[in-house]
């Protein structure tokens, strides 16, 4: 093992680490430290998507029949005003309107028919997605609707996701999901009282390759509507986050996506019009519509009651009641707007004030009874937030038309509101794909606090050079958010756990002289710590920083394992900083709930972890590190600490330890160690220090951190 021979240190004095803390003047959040430059970082990642554009387009004659038979020649296609080339064109049969010989092929892949491929097929096939956000009593009529639609209406070449669960065509799958849903929400049945009666004969057939692709399809989806329900925290904040996510992940499918939604309301805040044109923009690339149902039933009957008996409502009640019941009023009006939006942006229907639930599924077949597939790239190829406005024209001007009128360019980032900024940042934690417009360094250790629960400290580093400024009148403004996101892996026979976040944004202004030393200086580095508390368990990791001037975006991610608590000897991890604060004893009391234990506080003094672990030579550095569950006896005499220092494979003979101090918590089983390193005398290099713990059984165990010295200049 490189460090079996462990020495303890020669140079050690009795003084308080305080006496030879180095006192930092950069801001709480951030602290300007010295490091190597950042080598071997990734190459940047450029990001493109087809340029290519498909917009949906239903022509109907007088009577509202679909009429087929156009060419490419009979449509006129402009956005903006400017005439576009029609790339692809293509007409898609209405489902229930397709002869009797090519319903058979659509459903079921016979051969010898054009474009009978799967892919084909599967590109033909209409995507129902059925959503409820109704209430409880409401659920009774849902599920009737939703079961009349899959019994009657249901068409070959359609297929059907009911609450996320897998799109198919087959009934007797689709019947078993409408039962868990019927049963769910509680112990009772909520007025379900009849069996379904499964007819497996009217099942829809595949061939095998057509169903191996839907299956493959459909495993895609799953894990993306699982990544949608982690980050539900955020959604209760704005729902249409919600939204945009579940377009996101259908868009997997090809094809024609119906999204029917029932629900309660939506509404519609100062927030939500930002978010609803980013959501217009992504169902349009996407192929997605939303057709939605307000449950809210009619209702005959007066607010504040009949005819008869709210003569005196005025009276009794007075302005008070007016004005409740005009706010309520409002409040409908308000919740009916989200949903009319969330409709007519995405070119779907709203169904607001009605008493049957099915009708939302005859306005689905009446709208895609048949349509033009018209695909262009868009010459204008500007991101500036505006409207672009499509408008489409066929040369007989008897004909009725139908298609979305436009969608939104995705905007600057100095444009978005903070909703929108909110959005795209969340959505950067679902990508594999690192981001490096923004380089970062991020590091992390773990330590236990007083109860024994463990806890993440992680750091991130930034180079000044690499973040634009705002000029302010004290000097140059920086800023940053910051999300780190641990995902538990799923467990064996366990359900997935919601994410744990740590999101923070912190503005720091330097004077300019300091800037222009910072940045041109490649070894000074910008650092951020926090702290996640963690249970036991796997997780998968993430930072995201952004710059909030520029948008620029920067990520890290890893899988990393939480170990369990030990009932032996056991080790944190051991942080080395050049920084520490002296923050005073803490008073007594009990903590926060709202605030967890800084682990790093001990004693007064609080360690700055810090992502670079390089070390002008010159600077203390300062270490440490915990011993959990000593024997009882150890507390009142704790072993000091046992160190060794190696340059690449050569030990250091003597430990340059300036001071140290031992803090024994015995009510938290913890022992923790403190050391200040002086540096001054060590060569510029690679250097490993190690640290042994007590034996608890058999070969001690020990804990190492690897960290460079470099030179320092003569400023």
């Amino acid at each position: 093992m490189l460090v079996r021979s462990i020495v303890k240190p020669t140079c050690v004095t009795t003084d308080p680490i305080r006496d030879v803390r180095w006192r930092g003047l950069a801001a709480a959040a951030a602290l300007i430290s010295w490091a190597v430059p950042l080598l071997g970082q990734p190459a940047p990642v450029f990001r493109s998507e087809t340029a290519l554009l498909e917009l949906e387009v239903r022509v109907t004659d007088r009577r509202g029949q679909p009429v087929a038979g156009l060419s490419r020649n009979d449509f006129e296609l402009r956005e903006n005003g400017d005439p576009q080339a029609i790339a692809t064109f293509e007409f898609v049969p209405g489902l229930g309107a397709r002869d009797a010989t090519a319903a058979p092929w659509i459903a079921q892949g016979r051969p010898g028919q054009p474009g009978t491929d799967a892919a084909s097929q599967l590109r033909r096939s209409t995507f129902v997605y059925i959503a409820t956000r109704g209430r409880r009593e409401d659920r009774p009529q849902i599920y009737e609707a939703v079961r009349d639609f899959v019994d009657n209406e249901l068409q070959p070449g359609m297929l059907v996701s009911i609450q996320g669960s897998p799109f198919t065509s087959r009934r007797s799958e689709l019947h078993e999901r409408l039962e868990a849903m019927r049963r769910g929400g509680g112990n009772s049945t909520d007025g379900f009282v009849d069996t379904l009666a499964v007819d497996l004969a009217r099942d829809i057939r595949y061939s095998d390759a057509l169903e191996g692709l839907i299956e493959e399809t459909n495993e895609e989806f799953e894990e993306a509507l699982e990544e949608i329900a982690d980050r539900s925290a955020f959604y209760n904040r704005l729902r249409m986050y919600e939204y945009i996510d579940l377009i996101r992940a259908l868009s997997i499918y090809p094809g024609k996506k119906l999204v029917v939604l029932f629900a309660t309301g939506l509404p519609v805040e100062e927030d939500n019009l930002d978010i609803i044109k980013v959501l217009e923009d992504e169902a349009m690339k996407a192929r997605v519509r939303f057709y939605v149902s307000d449950v809210r039933r009619l209702d005959a009957t007066p607010l504040y009651g009949d005819a008869e008996t709210s003569g005196g409502f005025a009276a009794a009640g007075g302005v008070t009641a007016i004005e409740g019941l005009t706010a309520a009023i409002e409040q409908r009006q308000d919740n009916q707007d989200g949903l009319w939006e969330l409709a007519q942006r995405t070119g779907g229907k709203a169904i607001l004030n009605s008493n049957d639930f099915g009708e939302v599924f005859e306005v689905v077949n009446q709208e895609n009874s048949g349509y033009y597939l018209l695909g262009y790239y868009p010459e204008d190829r500007e991101q500036r937030g505006r409207l672009r406005r499509l408008r489409v024209r066929v040369n007989d001007s008897s004909l009725r038309i139908s298609h979305q009128r436009g969608y939104y360019e995705e905007r600057p980032f100095r444009q978005m509101s903070r909703s929108e900024r909110n959005l795209r940042m969340h959505q950067a934690l679902t990508f594999d794909t690192p981001y490096t417009d923004l380089p970062i360094l991020v590091d992390h250790e773990f330590f236990r606090d007083s109860s024994g629960a463990p806890t993440l400290i992680y750091s991130v580093g930034l180079h000044a050079r690499d973040i634009p400024t705002e000029t302010v009148k004290k000097g140059e403004t920086v800023k940053l958010t910051v999300i780190a996101q641990a995902l538990a892996r799923p467990s064996e026979g366990g359900g997935r756990q919601p994410p744990v976040l740590d999101e923070r944004r912190f503005t720091m202004t330097v004077e300019p002289a300091a800037l222009e030393r910072l940045t041109g200086d490649p070894a000074s580095w910008l650092h951020y710590g926090s702290q996640m508390p963690l249970a036991a368990g796997e997780y998968d990791w993430r930072v995201i920083v952004r710059d909030d001037l520029s948008g620029s975006l920067g990520s890290y991610q890893t899988r990393l394992r939480i170990p369990e608590r030990s009932a032996g000897t056991a080790g944190s991890s051991l942080l080395l900083t050049s920084r520490i604060d002296d923050v005073g004893r803490a008073t007594a009391g009990k903590p926060s709930r709202k605030a967890p234990e800084d682990v790093l506080l001990v004693d007064g003094s609080r360690f700055f972890a810090t992502a670079v672990k390089a070390f002008r030579r010159g600077t203390p550095i300062y270490l440490l590190y915990d011993v959990y569950n000593l024997g009882p006896d150890s507390y009142d005499d704790p072993p000091g600490p046992r160190l060794a220092l190696y340059r690449g494979r050569e030990s250091v003979p003597r430990l340059p330890v300036k001071s140290y101090q031992t803090v024994a918590q015995p009510e938290a089983h913890r022992v923790r160690h403190l050391a200040a390193l002086a540096t001054g005398d060590l060569r510029a290099g690679e250097y490993i220090l190690a640290a042994m713990l007590p034996p608890s059984s058999g070969e001690a165990d020990v804990i190492y951190q690897k960290f460079q010295i470099v030179d320092g200049d003569d400023r």
